[in-house]
């Protein structure tokens, strides 16, 4: 019975091992997500902005 006890309490460590890891390599991946898109939108935004200032400030005239 004991050696069952301790067999449950093993299993169920290992259990929330994984679930850490799981948890840890989606937080890696949204993080590299976040990275690329802001990578990739940011020259865009610049842009855009860099566009308004030019509007607002009457650069453009």
């Amino acid at each position: 019975m004991i050696k069952a006890a301790k067999k449950q309490l093993v299993l169920k460590r290992k259990q929330e091992g994984a679930s850490l890891i799981e948890y840890a390599v989606i937080a890696a991946l949204v993080v590299a997500l976040a990275v690329a898109g802001f990578a990739t939108l940011g020259g865009g935004l610049d842009t855009a902005f860099g566009n308004i200032v030019t509007s607002l400030t009457g650069g453009g005239d």
